[in-house]
């Protein structure tokens, strides 16, 4: 995979050229005008691979629970952050949409395009009533600003410093208009430098009775799945040559764009080396003589495959 030029800005801190003063930023090259600190954090969980959630109610007939479990990366669409336990999200609608404690909980990292930095955020009370709030997306914690635009391009869609969003209604040449959220999370999972990419709760299929995997009801509108299936497939190629590859776990999914892969073989992939049950041997660690005599008696380094093979011998409790 090639270094992803996608630009991002620190929302903590204020572009040094221009201080993020109101005027000076219109023409600041180095913010691009955002106001913000640009920070790179190109291929930051490279090489592990990660999962991407989605919506979709088919993630309720996994256990969903184990993405919390330490080696696991994660990142969510929207309101599934709120469902399921995740290491990242984004969104791109009105930032009034999502749920305040996906955005003030400082354990999950918030992709946010840059020009709703500067929103408020809304809260909703125990007794149902939504209520505005002076809080702004970019004093939440652990949250960083993304470039995008509403324009397709497949050959380009991994080079271009905005992430694509989808054909939007200014888009040349177009034979129909969708945004789609997902691209933004496929875009920000390939600058993260996650090889392989694996769906959950992408379904393409709504029906009356069940449209998400949490609590929210509304018209199915299926009609926008062809679209977004549609991209995914015009992506695929690109995606394929730069040797980034996505993997659906639902198998009962309508988009077909990629391979369906067990949920059990994708996490135990994404698992790494990590040990199943989250708990560490410590022990020895500070021994430097314990620690130096082993390393004298075997001096020839570990590959990560052998060590990947002993932690599976433990689990199988081989002799």
């Amino acid at each position: 995979m090639t270094k992803d030029p996608l630009f991002l800005v620190n929302s903590k801190i204020p572009c040094p050229v221009c201080g993020g003063d109101r005027r000076a930023r219109r023409e600041c090259k180095a913010c691009e005008t955002s106001g913000f600190k640009p920070v790179d954090m190109a291929n930051m969980w490279a090489p592990s691979p990660a999962f991407l959630v989605c919506g979709g109610p088919s993630i309720n007939t996994l256990p969903f629970h184990k993405l919390s479990e330490r080696g696991i990366v994660s990142l969510a669409v929207n309101n599934s952050a709120g469902h399921v336990p995740v290491s990242a999200w984004v969104y791109s609608d009105p930032q009034t949409k999502f749920h305040s404690e996906i955005f003030l909980d400082p354990k999950i990292m918030t992709f946010s395009p840059i020009p709703k930095l500067r929103k408020t955020i809304r809260f909703k009370l125990p007794n149902g009533q939504f209520r505005d709030t002076k809080i702004r997306v970019k004093d939440c914690p652990n949250t960083f600003g993304f470039s995008r635009k509403t324009l397709f391009s497949p050959e380009s869609f991994l080079t271009e410093k905005e992430a694509h969003w989808g054909r939007g209604g200014k888009q040349p040449q177009r034979e129909f208009t969708c945004l789609c959220t997902m691209l933004l999370g496929i875009r920000l999972l390939h600058y993260l430098g996650c090889p392989r990419v694996y769906m959950l709760g992408v379904d393409f299929n709504m029906t009356d009775k069940e449209q998400y995997s949490f609590s929210q009801h509304t018209r199915p509108h299926n009609g926008r799945y062809w679209k977004e299936n549609h991209m995914l497939k015009e992506l695929k190629p690109y995606f394929e040559k730069d040797g980034f590859k996505l993997f659906n776990c639902n198998p009962s999914s309508a988009c077909d764009a990629f391979e369906y892969v067990h949920f059990g073989k994708a996490f135990e992939d994404c698992k790494g080396t990590i040990r199943p049950d989250n708990k560490l041997d410590l022990a020895d660690w500070y021994s430097k003589n314990i620690a130096e005599e082993h390393v004298r008696l075997n001096p020839k380094p570990i590959s990560i495959d052998e060590y990947k093979a002993a932690q599976k011998c433990l689990k199988e409790e081989c002799s």
